[in-house]
């Protein structure tokens, strides 16, 4: 595996490692700083909306593990096709689209937080407070994961029947039912559907699937199919 990194999925790998070693042990004053926060919180800043990716939960490190397998698992075929350059595009892209449907729907929600609260007779500093504090939108989103469903959705469409071996299962699945079963749990988790993991950004995760699916199938409809690796 190890023998068939890519550049750009090694840099990546190697720079989420960095930031994690950095925010957690070195320099834990800088986690808030680098996560991402809901756009009108005030602890929310531009650049957060590049760097939440390459930020790992400090509490579990197997949320970096996961994440830096997958991209180990999928980064390098996908780099290969679309040449190193358009997968630093892409998999940016990925994380922003995880980003644009997670702020989108806790944008609905902060508004129903505000109705509730204002009908109450908060005043906006009381809502503001209580909005950032004590909901989840107090809580700031990290991780890769956006990205890594981007690449997962992108190989799918790419690489459907490229079969997996998978711990515990005594036979193999192809690439299309283990993602698209990925990607039908984050849908329902999304929108409510199934409730098994609320500390989870299932709208990020689902983001990235939907960008990641689209960017590849629109390069491969286009201009890059004689680049496709069978």
């Amino acid at each position: 595996m190890f023998n068939n990194l890519t550049p750009v999925v090694k840099n990546i790998i190697i720079l989420n490692i960095a930031i994690y070693i950095g925010t957690v042990f070195i320099a834990p004053a800088l986690y808030d700083d680098l996560s991402l926060w809901f756009f009108m919180n005030p602890k929310f800043q531009v650049w957060q909306v590049f760097t939440h990716m390459f930020m790992h939960d400090f509490s579990s490190f197997m949320h970096i593990l996961f994440n830096m397998y997958a991209l180990l698992l999928f980064g390098p075929l996908l780099e290969r096709w679309m040449g190193s350059n358009r997968f630093i595009f892409f998999y940016l892209a990925c994380g922003i689209g995880a980003y644009l449907l997670t702020t989108g729907i806790d944008y609905f929600q902060y508004l129903g937080y505000v109705s509730e609260l204002s009908s109450q007779g908060a005043s906006e500093a009381e809502i503001s407070q209580a909005i950032f504090t004590r909901t989840s939108l107090a809580v700031p989103m990290v991780g890769a994961s956006g990205c890594i469903f981007g690449l997962m959705a992108g190989f799918a469409y790419l690489y459907p029947n490229m079969p997996f071996q998978i711990l515990f299962i005594p036979f193999q699945i192809k690439a299309k039912w283990l993602i698209g079963a990925y990607v039908l749990y984050e849908t329902l988790s999304t929108f409510g559907i199934l409730r098994l993991q609320d500390n989870v950004g299932h709208a990020a995760h689902l983001g990235g699937a939907i960008f990641g699916f689209i960017m590849v199938w629109y390069w491969k409809r286009n201009d890059m199919d004689g680049y496709r690796i069978d």
